[in-house]
């Protein structure tokens, strides 16, 4: 016990919040957002679409729902099962309801779901039981598909938490999703879909560009 207390790490100070307070972002390492102060919605989406595509997702600006569903029939021809809780890509695939046993979606090859919002700095998507349909659907799908509005991309985590902390109603499980799952504990070999989602793509609904509603 001497010995751990002798070799306790330096006093360090808690990092200061980002310039421009929780709505900002700095120069530095939040988010990869130049200069100070708040920032575009156009310059958070284009940061949150390259931080998710390094972490081995993908992102697109779209217009509506129906380019959605045009996007998806492109990259997942042969997917097999398709799960949405997204009441307007009901005809791309199954609309999501009530299960009794999460067994029922041992064989969902794509899910698409509703997430509240993106955050820049890390290309997290923040998504609540209530748009899950089901805890294990996110997880259990052998790809996922998540469905924001472009306006809705925060530059870090310090705003995220403090949007969290001002939604309206409660929620059983919620949680970030960053990217498809990966692991590399054996042989630090990275593998995607070890533990998870094989792919993630999220689209942000840029609702300047279409008349369509969303959700």
């Amino acid at each position: 016990m001497k010995t751990v207390k002798g070799n306790q790490p330096e006093w360090r100070e808690l990092p200061e919040i980002p310039a421009g307070g929780v709505g900002g972002v700095g120069s530095g390492g939040d988010g990869g957002v130049p200069g100070d102060g708040p920032v575009s919605g156009d310059a958070l989406a284009e940061v949150f679409v390259k931080t998710l595509e390094a972490i081995g997702g993908s992102a697109y600006v779209v217009s509506g729902f129906d380019r959605i569903a045009t996007i998806l029939r492109e990259l997942y021809p042969r997917v097999g099962r398709v799960v949405t809780g997204c009441p307007e890509l009901e005809g791309f695939g199954e609309l999501a309801r009530s299960y009794a046993d999460p067994h029922e979606l041992e064989d969902v090859g794509l899910a698409v779901l509703g997430a509240h919002f993106g955050v820049a700095e890390n290309g997290a998507c923040w998504i609540t039981e209530d748009r899950m349909i089901e805890r294990a659907l996110p997880f259990i799908a052998q790809n996922l598909v998540l469905v924001i509005k472009k306006k809705d991309v925060v530059a870090n985590m310090h705003v995220a938490y403090e949007r969290i902390g001002g939604m309206d109603g409660g929620y059983g499980f919620a949680t970030f999703i960053a990217g498809p799952s990966k692991t590399a504990d054996i042989e630090q070999s990275l593998v995607l879909g070890a533990h998870g989602p094989r792919s993630m793509t999220v689209f942000l609904v840029d609702e300047e560009m279409s008349d369509a509603g969303f959700y």
